[in-house]
């Protein structure tokens, strides 16, 4: 069937890849030559491995964002990688569901003949029996009714609506719609895409002759269990009120809100009598559900960072820039008064030592414990969730027994880890997303324009080698000034830029200076302004780190358009061929005059061209997938 070529199947997937396994493999051999795009909503490390293995193997399209970014969301990633390939007919299905070559084929020519049609199947259940053949959502009483039963009820005011289960659409339709409403993330949200069609003037039907088997249950409970999970619980009495606040008049959201109660406890009962014997997790999900419908406002994230000065990280202050733009993110900043008596619903903290270390006196440092003891309790009482952003694999040195207490208290209240790449592996079993590191981009530009207006275009100097940031022990500056002072033939311009974290460092830095005039350093700190003029200037930056992990230094210089040599390891190494050939040496070990000698040969001979590609690392994506990281940190 040639058509199918014209077809792609949209399957996003959630946890154990045994589902695609068992059933998008058989859709994918019955549907040949259609493009299988699978989007792989990140539950661990292992699925998601497991999930990559299997697309690579049958050939299909592999999407992989950070984070579960849900279901709806899901599905919009798929279809956009799908059109991109040239898609012109959409396929949605569960990854617990197969559909055959004629049903797909039906559905392909009704939508087809009805661009603004949503097509769906009846769908059946593993024994045959007719699980879905579509659904009228009553609007005077948000009750649900098969169509067939529509003959009993002639005056209601209805929403027909097909499961999200399985539909096909135009790329018409869907290049018209705005795509899954994404704050649904979990169930409602095919009856909220069925009431946008609607909108559009399209229709919802479901095709004669067309079927789709759905397992039942694959994503949402344990196989042989009546029990629903407790997200769907959640999800399903809590987008009911969103849906209403969405979509109804007054009049009828106050009739809703009426039966909330109702609702909620058929909801439960989908789920059986059994679950009440051990009650305390589905009727807290229940509770949760209720109470978040009652929510309208965006999630209030307390961000760990104090008032945004000039000395602050312009990674964070980009972050609560960008996050406090989205209508679904209120950001607040730090304070303890906020922290202890203020309203939030989720913490977000980058380096939470912070809390403790950053006083200078001793009575300073005392009364941040106390404070920060106070937090914690707070948060525990609360039940308010920690999201960590895991920047260092370790923690500092010099902690007192109080301070490591403090910090694993902080560490239990953690329900969502965000990490930087792949590679981090932290030491917490929750939920982990994975977030790259945006660039500086945006950030440096009026810098960079103003210097140009003051100044002049920056010139390069020729074989200079810069290292910029803080100056400590294990960001190897010995080893360069070393390297350098053991090759007093090799012409070089070695500059450094930054605070030396101690005096002895210091010392060493302006005794290197004072030997060698090919040696030059600025140990104060460096503003914006100095940092591009010093980067602009550098013919290589060169991070002679002992060990890198996650490296804004790096990205800082590739952002202002400047070669790096940096340490080779597993991050670095997938970095250098996201961003393009000749932009990131590397070097094994300990940095050598030989490592130096052949990056600037590399890049003097054969300068990378363009730009580095830094499409992937975007602040807007950042902050969408940090926003979906504190809806899953909510969630039960």
């Amino acid at each position: 069937m040639s058509e199918l070529s014209r077809l792609a199947v949209v399957v996003v997937s959630y946890g154990d890849p045994a589902l695609l396994e068992r059933h998008t493999t058989q859709v994918a051999a019955a549907l040949r030559p259609a493009q299988i795009v699978v989007v792989d909503n990140h539950s661990t490390d292992a699925n998601r491995d497991a999930v990559r293995a299997l697309c690579d193997r049958e050939g299909w399209t592999g999407v992989f964002p950070g984070t579960n970014t849900g279901f709806g969301a899901g599905c919009n990633l798929g279809a956009a990688a799908a059109l991109a390939e040239g898609a012109e007919v959409l396929l949605f299905l569960n990854p617990d569901a197969t559909i055959d070559a004629e049903s797909a084929v039906r559905l392909m020519a009704a939508v087809d003949a009805e661009p603004l049609l949503l097509a769906g199947p009846t769908v059946l259940g593993a024994g045959g029996e007719v699980t879905s053949a579509g659904l009228d959502l009553d609007l005077d009483t948000g009750m649900m009714r098969p169509w067939r039963r529509r003959a009993e009820h002639p005056e209601a005011e209805t929403l027909p609506w097909v499961t999200g289960a399985c539909f096909a659409v135009t790329r018409e339709l869907w290049e018209r719609l705005s795509g899954f409403d994404e704050r649904y993330f979990l169930y409602w949200e095919d009856v909220d895409l069925c009431a946008q069609v609607q909108a559009l003037g399209g229709r919802v039907a479901v095709i004669d002759g067309a079927t789709a088997i759905h397992s039942g249950g694959g994503t949402q409970r344990a196989e042989g269990s009546r029990a629903k999970s407790p997200a769907y619980y959640y999800f399903n009495i809590r987008n009911r009120a969103l849906f209403a606040r969405t979509w109804l008049s007054r009049e009828r959201q106050r009739a809703w809100r009426r039966g909330a109660f109702g609702a909620a406890y058929e909801i439960l009962m989908r789920g059986g009598r059994r679950q009440l014997l051990h009650p305390v997790r589905p009727v807290s999900a229940v509770l949760r559900g209720l109470r978040g419908g009652r929510r309208a406002r965006p999630v209030r994230v307390l961000e760990s960072a104090r008032e945004l000065r000039a000395t602050t990280n312009p990674y964070i202050v980009q972050l609560v820039e960008t996050l406090d733009r989205r209508d679904d993110t209120e950001v607040l900043l730090f304070g303890f008064a906020r922290a202890i008596v203020g309203r939030y619903d989720v913490f977000h903290v980058h380096w939470p030592e912070l809390l403790l270390t950053s006083a200078r006196t001793p009575l300073r440092r005392l009364a941040r414990r106390l404070l920060t003891t106070a937090f914690i309790i707070r948060l525990r009482l609360t039940g308010t969730p920690v999201v960590r952003t895991w920047h260092n694999l370790v923690r500092p040195d010099g902690l007192s027994r109080w301070d490591d207490r403090l910090l694993d208290a902080l560490e239990r209240r953690t329900r969502h880890v965000i990490r930087l790449t792949d590679q981090t592996a932290p030491p917490l079993d929750v939920p982990t997303s994975t977030i790259v590191h945006a660039h500086y981009r945006d950030w440096f530009e009026p810098v960079i324009e103003a210097l140009t207006e003051t100044v002049g275009p920056v010139e390069t100097v020729e074989r200079r080698v810069l290292y910029f940031g803080l100056i400590k022990p294990y960001k190897g500056v010995e080893q360069l000034l070393e390297a350098v002072a053991d090759s007093p033939e090799a012409d070089l311009d070695v500059r450094l830029v930054g605070s030396p974290s101690d005096p002895a460092l210091a010392d060493q830095v302006r005794a290197a200076v004072a030997a060698d005039a090919r040696v030059s350093a600025d140990l104060t700190y460096a503003d914006d302004a100095t940092l591009a003029a010093e980067i602009a200037a550098a013919t290589l930056v060169v991070l002679p780190y002992k060990a890198m992990h996650n490296s804004g230094a790096l990205l800082l210089a590739l952002s202002l358009d400047t070669p790096v040599l940096a340490p080779d390891n597993e991050v670095n190494r997938r970095l250098a061929e996201e961003v393009g050939e000749g932009w990131l040496h590397l070097f094994e070990g300990t940095l050598t005059i030989e490592d130096l000698e052949r990056a600037l040969k590399a890049v003097t001979a054969n300068p990378p061209g363009g730009r580095p590609d830094l499409s992937a690392r975007e602040w807007p994506e950042s902050a969408s997938l940090h926003a979906a990281a504190f809806r899953a940190a909510l969630l039960p």
